[in-house]
């Protein structure tokens, strides 16, 4: 009688005549796998929520900037005091006539940082004054 620790197989090719518990390798790289996409897919919806964050920033910026151009002489003050209270900082602001353009920039985590470049993501946008056809009639 074999007793069910002796295996009485001969060896394939090389390989040793008991593999036994190698088939548990399998679940285990595949759990590392699934773990590690994971990680980078979490990291880049963190990129792309943190890059939204600033595309809607610099957009009610630049809006808010316009819509002061005709009643306050410094309308990127307005656009700096917008962009604080939303967490972004502005990074330029250029007035051109009735037209604003600014660009902010919001903190990445830290965690994103190497992979990105930098510190920040930054996004730019452009707003003009538009006259209400209301108040002001066509000549």
């Amino acid at each position: 009688m074999v007793t069910p620790d002796v295996c009485m197989c001969r060896p394939i090719r090389g390989r040793p005549a008991s593999d036994h518990g190698s088939a548990g390798l399998i679940p285990l790289i595949g759990g590392l796998g699934v773990a590690a996409a994971t990680v980078v897919a979490g990291a880049l919806v963190a990129g792309s929520l943190v890059h939204s964050r600033a595309e809607a920033a610099a957009d009610m910026v630049a809006l808010a900037a316009a819509g002061r151009i005709l009643t306050d002489p410094d309308p990127c003050g307005v656009a700096a005091r917008v962009a604080d209270d939303n967490d972004v900082v502005l990074s330029r602001c250029d007035v051109a006539g009735v037209s604003v353009t600014v660009t902010v920039a919001a903190d990445l985590p830290p965690v994103l940082r190497p992979a990105a470049g930098g510190r920040q993501a930054h996004a730019s946008a452009r707003a003009e004054l538009v006259p209400d056809p209301d108040v002001i009639s066509p000549p």
